[in-house]
């Protein structure tokens, strides 16, 4: 293995980068409309480090820490069928990769690395330059991190670095005294992981903002009200919450903009079962879209912070790697609630957006069996997966039947499987 030099320590991604089980990388596929230009692509992905050469970078252990690290191999891009393992000899140890098949392109992340908006950017970036290449055009970057974008050190910014106080009696608040409904099926023998099933669909962008703006809600709480309700129509539960967790950006609050590093936290979106029985989609997406307000204020964002950055320089403290693992990996193991409801936005693809088809967000299992929602908005479409370590369509079917009541057409696409490729760290 080549000998890297660590540079700052990363606080960041601390608690993606220890775990009891295979880590796994986060991989985002674009669908093109017609078939990827390798060779285009290779000098796509070159111009884009050009200016965003933090992508290139890997991870050094030391102490039982890990560490940025600059790397000068070359970063190439690959024709497979599949994402290949980063962080190892395969990928020339780079934490991120881009690889390509017919129109789709690939590209996976270590998520100790950055997180999904981090890796938005690097994607906009490369689809940007790519379009310009194949077209033989300058299309406008606005919004776009180019060359034309002078560089700011507060793009390498790790917002956790540094040891802040925290309330604790207010984040044990935060846990809640309430039972949370899991889904039983992740808890039954084989649905642990890692083998992900995606069952998809889509929603025409103007009929899903049109109903939002219409009861007052946004997509993300209009698709937890929904997923409250596919619960109810399942289980029927008599106790607790059905519990919907999104996780959310803590880049304002933390004067942490333009970082590419980790910077994310959660919020809870609890339905009561009387609630979920006895209120509409429309009252249902627009309580849950007040709780989402509640939260997701600058008080809440900075506590929620807290807690992670507690966690984070706890595990700095421990003697041993063992004890780090143990205080680290705590999130990656506690058992899931519910859903994980994922709106992850949207790319920026201006003026090529109708060579853009698809764009598909293939989550890892985090924590031992369980079940996303992710959503993306492209070209013209609101893209809804349900990610889930078993097979059964039961959730999707019942989501679906809660959008035939209030209205909203969609498309069912075909389901499948995927596992996502590991993510190698480098040993001590």
């Amino acid at each position: 293995m080549p000998s890297f030099t660590a540079k700052e320590w990363n606080a960041s991604g601390a608690i993606f980068s220890y775990g009891k089980m295979d880590l796994r990388c986060f991989v985002v596929e674009v669908v093109l409309s017609e078939d990827v230009r390798g060779d285009m692509l290779q000098a796509a992905v070159d111009k884009a480090l050009e200016r965003l050469p933090y992508y290139r970078q890997t991870f050094v252990r030391k102490k039982g820490l890990y560490y940025y690290a600059s790397n000068d191999l070359p970063f190439l891009v690959a024709e497979c069928d599949e994402a290949r393992t980063v962080g190892g000899t395969g990928t020339n140890y780079h934490m991120v990769d881009v690889t390509y098949s017919g129109r789709t392109v690939r590209f996976a992340m270590n998520h100790a690395f950055c997180d999904g908006l981090g890796l938005n950017r690097l994607i906009e970036a490369t689809l940007y330059h790519y379009f310009c290449l194949k077209d033989g055009k300058e299309y406008t970057s606005e919004g776009i991190i180019t060359e034309a974008v002078p560089y700011d050190p507060a793009e390498e910014f790790d917002a956790f670095a540094t040891k802040t106080d925290a309330d604790v009696e207010e984040l044990k608040k935060l846990s809640g005294g309430e039972v949370r409904f899991r889904l039983p099926e992740l808890d039954e023998r084989g649905n642990q992981g890692p083998t992900m099933h995606r069952l998809p669909l889509k929603v025409r962008t103007g009929d899903l903002l049109g109903w939002c703006k219409a009861c007052g809600s946004s997509p993300a709480s209009a698709i937890s009200a929904f997923a409250a309700l596919t619960v109810e129509r399942e289980h029927h539960p008599s106790e607790g919450v059905v519990m919907n967790v999104l996780p959310i950006s803590l880049r304002r609050f933390l004067h942490a903009d333009k970082t590419f590093k980790n910077c994310s936290a959660a919020v809870f979106l609890p339905v009561r079962p009387e609630d979920a029985r006895t209120k509409s989609a429309t009252e249902l997406a627009a309580q849950l879209r007040g709780t989402m307000k509640e939260q997701m204020g600058e008080e809440m964002a900075l506590l929620l912070s807290s807690s992670i950055n507690m966690m984070t320089h706890l595990g700095k403290k421990m003697p041993f790697f063992f004890l780090k693992t143990k205080i680290f990996s705590m999130p990656q193991t506690r058992p899931q609630d519910t859903f994980y409801v994922d709106y992850v936005g949207s790319l920026k693809t201006p003026g090529y957006e109708g060579q853009v088809v698809d764009v598909r967000y293939l989550n890892a299992d985090p924590c031992g069996g369980s079940a996303f929602i992710l959503m993306s908005e492209t070209a013209g479409y609101f893209h809804i997966s349900f990610s889930q370590t078993f097979a059964s369509d039961r959730y999707r079917k019942a989501f679906c039947a809660a959008l035939d009541e209030a209205g909203i057409a969609y498309e069912l696409l075909p389901a499948e499987t995927y596992l996502n490729p590991l993510a190698e760290m480098p040993p001590k």
